[in-house]
């Protein structure tokens, strides 16, 4: 094994692999721009946020590959100091988890009405991103990676957080949806279709949290949680721009073969096939009935707009 394998060695993997996924998300920041979606501005607001965090992230990672790479090529103690863009990562994945967790439960609010779940969720995110941003504080200011080691209690404690909060909301997705399956083909299709999105989403999320964490407890002398730690927040930010760019393709499955107006995801804007626009139903109302719809669809109930 090279002398540097396992320092920058794994930075540069975890670079590699940021850069990648950075590609894909870009991709679906077009694709959501130019599909003209009729969204609240809230959430216009904030798709436009997440793309400014990922592209400042994926650049001073870039930057930080030079700097270890070619700038200090002849240096090999600057191995020893672990670089800004390392809290800076850390700092903005505790800031992209919020928004994935809040996005999630809000959508778990619209679905199931529960104040009291929802809550619980709110609280934990909040409680992840607190020790997310004073593990990155800490780690900006131990900047050696021998001392870096003291902050594994908080770091542990963040991450094995995120990763539960992200298996929890996978499977109150993915049981809301199930319950909510009717007799109708198009109608489960798409159910069948959320529900594994929901479980691909939360599987994504919470192994990346999880290496990071097994990486940071078993090999805390290397940078073995670069592989890990780098991309996390590109991979909850493409598991919410896929939620937000894949509705109309779902739309589409409900609205071949019959008179459909109700669509089962929290921000669906929904054109009716008389033509009016704007009307997004959703499925809160509804958990324990089976409405039919002037065709051979169920009603997937609640009004948001």
């Amino acid at each position: 094994m090279g002398q540097f394998d396992q320092t920058i060695g794994f930075t540069l993997m975890g670079v590699i692999v940021n850069t990648y996924l950075m590609g894909v998300i870009m991709s679906q920041f077009f694709t959501y721009w130019t599909s003209k979606q009729q969204d609240f501005w809230w959430i216009k607001t904030l798709v436009a946020f997440l793309f400014v965090i990922n592209a400042i992230q994926a650049s001073v990672v870039v930057y930080m590959s030079w700097f270890y790479c070619v700038t200090n090529f002849s240096n090999p103690a600057i191995v020893a100091i672990s670089l800004w863009p390392y809290p800076f990562t850390a700092l903005t994945t505790a800031v992209l988890a919020l928004v994935f967790h809040s996005f999630q439960s809000w959508r778990i609010y619209v679905f199931t009405n529960n104040k009291i779940l929802v809550g619980f969720l709110m609280a934990s995110a909040l409680a992840a991103c607190g020790m997310g941003v004073a593990a990155a504080i800490q780690s900006w200011i131990f900047s050696e990676l021998a001392k870096l080691i003291a902050l594994q209690p908080v770091v542990e404690g963040n991450l094995s957080l995120q990763c539960a909060l992200d298996v929890l909301i996978a499977v109150i997705l993915s049981v809301t949806f199930n319950k909510s399956k009717t007799s109708f083909a198009k109608t489960d299709q798409m159910l069948n279709r959320l529900i594994r999105t929901a479980i691909q989403s939360g599987s994504f999320t919470a192994v990346f949290a999880l290496g990071t964490v097994l990486s940071f407890r078993f090999s805390p002398k290397t940078y073995m949680i670069a592989l890990f730690a780098l991309p996390i927040g590109r991979i909850y930010t493409h598991t919410m721009m896929d939620h937000l760019i894949t509705r109309n393709e779902m739309r589409k499955i409900l609205m071949d073969g019959g008179n459909i107006i109700s669509v089962p995801v929290g921000s669906f804007n929904v054109s009716t096939n008389s033509g009016s626009n704007g009307e997004a139903i959703l499925m809160s109302r509804a958990m324990n009935r089976s409405n039919v719809i002037k065709g051979s669809h169920s009603d997937l109930d609640k009004e948001v707009e």
